[in-house]
């Protein structure tokens, strides 16, 4: 390759790499006065609660979160535990008979046939709709949150465990309501008139166009949007709250979610709600209930919420700071290894390893199943290793081939050629291991087995066609091939 189109080359990959690394690692203010920031790939890539690590800027908006989390149970109206069942009738002959009476069990649950029809020890379908469509709601709502490692998963067929980190716990309650969206006037949430909708004729959307969060001068609000039709609504049940103060309740079936103290006709289309108890994260979760009512068609089913445990970092609070020094220590064995053996041809390896660095960062991001965890970064080290190693072969067997008094072109393919077929066995193998793996363990041993079977894949690509290609274009700008690579002929050097 000529230096021209070798330079043209190295400069396109040089920015090439520092986009990836900008974009991955390097976090940066921006806008007036730096007020916005921007967080890299790395930072906002799901984080596995069983790392200990902080986030968040630890204000009294923020606060933050060190691992660990909480988890809940969401049981349907009618049905409840073993646990529930046994602690009810224990020690209460009078109570056990009634059960008995009342509740089927169904695997590990019991159901109360007043309120759930069953056939076949299953619910009927209607039930189950509802439930599939209630689970879908719950998804909506804990994904909106943003948050790193919110989990939801289906148990016993027909209850829901939610596992949220710290900061996200506020919403265990609100998000378990479900039910139609309505706005009532009045002095009592039990008495208050509906006015909107204000018939049955009418849906709330004819009145309501969505939920927000603003933050100003230190405070939180929701902010609800109206249409036209909801604020004439407004006007029309707040014409006289100058004369008799009421409540406004904003509610999601029975429950309600927020209230407005009202001393003044409203006329407006947008009303900003705020409490003395609102923090940045309980105003988000009410206006996410609200806007995820909205938005999907109504849940009749209702969920009562129980065994809410909490649960600490499972590898220690400072497990993500070992892990961080892990990774510098190997790294930098790895270039102080490269560059006292093969002096500047270390840097070929260098280009190689911060590409498969951050492609493999960015798949972590992209790919839902996957988070920043113990597992996932075991994989990560270890075919980081593979690839050094599979550098290394390459580069001892040009090296070999150069003291015989080859040219350090016919070296660089005598090593490939050498090298190649074990290399390529060898990451076809691991990698067919990782990925027939992956669909037949369990979870924390899947994730390990995916990334192990995609990250070798990076690492078979790198050593094989980019290391190689960095090696021609870095070479290209030497006369001293042999030096530039620290190879030495045994025979005289007759280029």
């Amino acid at each position: 390759m000529s230096k021209a189109k070798s330079a043209v080359c190295l400069a396109l990959m040089s920015l090439l790499i520092a986009g990836l690394i900008f974009v991955c690692f390097i976090p940066f203010n921006y806008g007036y006065e730096g007020m916005n920031r921007y967080n890299p790939i790395a930072v906002v890539t799901s984080l596995d609660s069983d790392l200990g690590l902080y986030y968040g800027s630890g204000d009294e908006y923020s606060k933050p979160y060190n691992g660990g989390g909480y988890s809940a149970m969401y049981y349907p109206e009618g049905v409840i535990s073993s646990r529930q069942y046994t602690d009810d009738t224990k020690d209460d002959a009078e109570r056990q008979e009634e059960y008995e009476g009342k509740y089927e069990k169904v695997g590990s649950l019991y159901f109360d046939t007043e309120k759930v029809t069953l056939a076949d020890k299953k619910p009927n379908d209607d039930f189950t709709a509802d439930f599939e469509n209630a689970v879908d709601m719950l998804r909506e709502r804990y994904g909106r949150l943003h948050e790193e490692d919110v989990r939801i998963d289906v148990v016993d067929d027909y209850t829901v465990r939610v596992f949220v980190p710290r900061a996200a716990s506020a919403a265990f309650t609100q998000f378990s309501y479900m039910g139609d969206f309505s706005v009532s006037y009045g002095s009592d949430a039990s008495t208050a008139t509906t006015i909107m909708p204000a018939r049955a004729t009418e849906s709330i959307n004819d009145y309501v166009e969505g939920a927000s969060t603003r933050s100003a001068n230190g405070s939180e609000f929701v902010v609800i949007d109206f249409t036209e039709k909801g604020r004439e609504a407004l006007s029309k049940a707040t014409a006289n709250a100058a004369e008799s103060s009421s409540t406004m309740f904003f509610k999601v079936g029975d429950e309600t979610a927020l209230s407005l103290s009202v001393s003044e006709a409203i006329d407006q289309d947008s009303l900003f709600i705020t409490s003395s108890s609102f923090t940045a994260e309980t105003a988000n979760i009410a206006a996410i209930l609200i806007d995820t009512t909205l938005e999907f068609a109504p849940v009749t089913m209702t969920f009562s919420v129980d065994e809410i445990t909490s649960h600490t970092a499972r590898f220690g609070e400072n497990a993500m700071l070992f892990v961080v020094i892990a990774l510098a220590v190997l790294v930098c064995a790895m270039l102080v290894f490269f560059f006292v053996r093969y002096h500047l041809l270390a840097f070929a390896h260098i280009y190689t390893f911060l590409l498969y660095l951050c492609g493999t960062i960015l798949c972590v991001w992209a790919i839902p199943f996957l988070t920043l965890s113990i597992e996932t970064i075991s994989a990560v080290l270890i075919t980081t290793i593979l690839l050094s190693i599979s550098n290394v072969i390459v580069f001892e067997n040009a090296r070999k081939d150069f003291a015989l008094g080859k040219t350090i072109t016919s070296s660089v393919k005598g090593g490939y050629k050498k090298a190649f077929w074990h290399i390529f066995d060898l990451h076809i193998a691991l990698a067919l291991v990782g990925f027939v793996v992956f669909f037949i363990a369990l979870p924390p041993l899947s994730s390990f087995a995916f990334t192990l079977g995609l990250t070798t894949v990076f690492s078979g690509l790198g050593s094989l066609v980019l290391t190689r290609f960095h090696w021609a274009i870095l070479m290209a700008y030497t006369e001293n091939k042999g030096g530039f690579c620290n190879f030495k002929k045994e025979v005289a050097d007759n280029e």
